[in-house]
């Protein structure tokens, strides 16, 4: 069976990860399952007793959010298996082994491709957004702001069919991947590369951004596999560890202004912008919540 070690981190949502299990335990393209359970403060630990069969399971001691818990994962996938390739999987997915295959195709086909996706679907079928751009801090902000964003849309994506070319046919190289599914080669990692994937400061958000301005300053690549597709049902998880647009847009902007300091290395003038634009944006998300009830 292959070498690739799929990480499932829960929190406060064990049906939904014991459903995942159950989906992946007849994979060709997965050996070994591991369930981190992020500390979750309900059942979820006694819950995920029954898939003990075919996972292996491990309780963090806290619940530091996405990136801790999961490369929490990582650090036990590395010492229990040593594996290929380690996929990272949110609970609310559903992958195939097709799409499993094409985007471990597109990795050891694209030379320096150290991470690999593939294209996101709601359960309904309509694509989703399935990659970002590292962008400049200006640009980066107008693609926070639900109007700026809208507005200067072309600016802030560069379209498909203008992607840089990947190793394979069906392959793209993109800035950054949804957190949801990826798939990491990890001998294209060092030690200390493996050990750093998620930066701990960061409780939930920016994380895949991170990660790619992580990869790019070490000569490395991310790639998307635009002829397979992957099932998300967005912000399950979320919802459940983060209540309120309010709580939300707080800890985005919280992790934007980390990302910007620690990776765009931005001053102190460029921070004082920065704080107050992502004011205007939590003022303006509220007015659009509160005022005109639009979801977010």
């Amino acid at each position: 069976m292959d070498n690739t070690a799929c990480i499932i981190l829960n929190y406060n949502d064990a049906d939904t990860a014991v459903g995942l299990v159950r989906e992946l335990r007849e994979s060709r393209e997965i050996g070994h399952i591991l369930v981190v359970d992020n500390c979750s403060s309900d059942d979820s630990w006694e819950r995920l007793q029954a898939v003990r069969s075919d996972a292996e399971l491990l309780r963090t001691d806290r619940n530091g959010g996405y990136g801790w818990g999961n490369q929490e994962g990582i650090d036990a996938a590395v010492r229990l298996w040593n594996p290929e390739f380690i996929i990272i999987a949110n609970p609310d997915i559903h992958v195939s082994d097709r799409c499993i295959r094409k985007v471990k195709e597109a990795l050891e086909g694209t030379e320096k491709a150290a991470v690999g996706s593939a294209l996101v679907s709601s359960p309904d079928g309509k694509r989703l957004f399935s990659y970002w751009d590292l962008l400049p801090l200006a640009r980066d902000l107008m693609d926070t702001g639900p109007v700026t964003r809208r507005m200067f849309r072309p600016w802030l994506i560069t379209p498909p069919g203008r992607l840089p070319k990947g190793g394979t046919a069906g392959s793209r190289l993109v800035g950054a991947v949804p957190g949801s599914f990826f798939v990491i080669k990890m001998d294209l990692l060092s030690e200390n590369e493996r050990r750093n994937l998620f930066d701990r400061q960061v409780f939930l958000y920016c994380e895949e951004k991170i990660l790619g301005q992580k990869l790019r300053a070490a000569g490395k690549k991310i790639v998307l596999a635009t002829d397979a597709e992957y099932v998300h049902a967005h912000s399950v998880s979320i919802d459940r560890s983060v209540a309120g647009i309010a709580a939300k847009q707080k800890l985005l902007h919280e992790s934007k202004l980390h990302y910007y300091r620690r990776y765009l290395k931005a001053g102190p003038a460029a921070m004082a912008a920065a704080r107050l634009f992502l004011a205007a944006v939590y003022a303006e998300v509220w007015v659009l919540t509160r005022v005109f009830h639009m979801k977010w």
